[in-house]
């Protein structure tokens, strides 16, 4: 008897200037464990980091976070910027570049507040190789195809849609 196990695959989105961007299962999973489903859960946040895939595209490598020193709430998430910067500077030395932000929010299809847009324009305009931008992710409670809103950020916030996503058979 033969069994199938469907196997979740990548969520895929293309950004502006940087083209096509894959999260593969680990970081869905990642996303998956902080998001607010229960009334107790406080907002949850990271770093999300690249690389390219053999096959071309900008593939997101690592996740990081929540840490224990990011002050966290209901409706609120500050990361701990020093342990940000060296996260940047491990992964930097394993060959992956910071891709952008992620947090949760506490609604089923997530969308960045007016906090959100200003602190990740401050994150580009402060940082030394901002690149031609940030990807900010937010996760909703939703199922991520439905309820993750992903944002291009420079001087400007321009929303991304999800290009593709679906389940396979391994």
């Amino acid at each position: 008897m033969q069994r199938w196990k469907v196997m979740r695959s990548s969520i895929w989105c293309e950004a502006p200037e940087l083209g096509l961007i894959e999260f593969p299962p680990v970081i869905q999973e990642h996303f998956e464990r902080y998001q607010q489903t229960a009334k107790k859960d406080k907002e949850a946040g990271g770093q999300l980091f690249w690389r390219y895939a053999d096959e071309g595209h900008i593939l997101v490598g690592a996740i990081t976070g929540p840490r224990p020193t990011d002050k966290r709430s209901r409706t609120g998430y500050k990361a701990d910027h020093k342990q940000e910067q060296l996260e940047i500077d491990h992964f930097y030395g394993e060959g992956l570049y910071l891709l952008g932000d992620w947090h949760t929010h506490p609604e089923p299809v997530a969308s960045p507040s007016s906090s959100d847009v200003v602190a990740i324009q401050e994150i580009y305009r402060s940082s030394k190789n901002p690149g031609s931008g940030f990807l900010l992710a937010i996760v909703g409670t939703r199922p991520l195809e439905e309820g993750l809103s992903l944002s291009w950020c420079n001087d400007r916030v321009v929303p991304i849609t999800l290009v593709g996503a679906a389940g396979s058979k391994a």
